[in-house]
């Protein structure tokens, strides 16, 4: 998207929310950035090569790498702002008490209070100029965002480990990268072959070279 008046992240938060909605918010967890792979160096390399202003991150949990990558558009001078998707319900593998991932998320009245620590770790970190978070399913928010004209350089894919969702995920935010901008996506690795399996048959569906660095996967949109 061009930046309108005033900044891009003030732009998206009125795009996507109306009006500011850390206005008022006071942290109610402590500090817990608890992630997976969210400091990957990719991030950086793309991040000071490509100098993109919009980032999306599809699939945020507690917000270790939306933080991140925020804090890489600061320090490289950028403008910007990262879209944060995420239902902030965990996955079945964190609702299945038989799984080694139950218990991550704390709950009230059986409902997940993800999203209040995400918006503490991200007020905590005093990010919160950099970040819009957006309460969705990746499919609803895909559709948001085109609806609203908001395209990224920068999209990072880690809201499921189901081959369809990762499939359909990477064909919806496609759309939404910009040329030359990257889509990149975690868990390519053997404990998660439908991921492996979306990411490759999605690379041949594009026709479009898939790098990796364990265990991200990496695709450039051509010009």
């Amino acid at each position: 998207m061009a930046e309108a008046a005033g900044s891009i992240h003030a732009e998206i938060m009125r795009r996507i929310h109306g009006d500011d909605i850390y206005a008022g918010f006071v942290p109610t967890f402590a500090d817990d950035r608890q992630g997976w792979n969210s400091q990957h160096p990719v991030f950086e390399q793309i991040i000071h090569g490509l100098r993109p202003n919009v980032v999306i991150d599809v699939g945020t949990w507690k917000g270790a790498s939306t933080i991140y990558l925020a804090g890489l558009l600061q320090r490289n001078g950028l403008s910007g702002a990262v879209i944060a998707v995420d239902t902030f319900l965990g996955s079945v593998e964190h609702w299945d008490r038989s799984s080694a991932f139950a218990g991550l998320i704390p709950h009230r009245f059986g409902m997940p209070l993800l999203y209040e620590q995400f918006l503490s770790n991200v007020v905590r970190c005093r990010a919160q100029g950099w970040i819009v978070p957006l309460a969705m399913t990746s499919t609803a928010a895909g559709v948001l965002l085109g609806r609203v004209g908001i395209r990224a350089g920068l999209i990072h894919i880690d809201a499921s480990h189901d081959y369809e969702d990762v499939l359909r995920d990477a064909r919806a935010y496609w759309e939404l990268l910009t040329p030359g901008g990257f889509m990149v996506g975690d868990d390519y690795d053997e404990h998660w072959p439908g991921v492996v399996k979306a990411a490759n048959e999605f690379a041949a569906e594009k026709s479009v070279p898939l790098a990796t660095s364990a265990p991200k996967w990496i695709m450039q949109k051509p010009v």
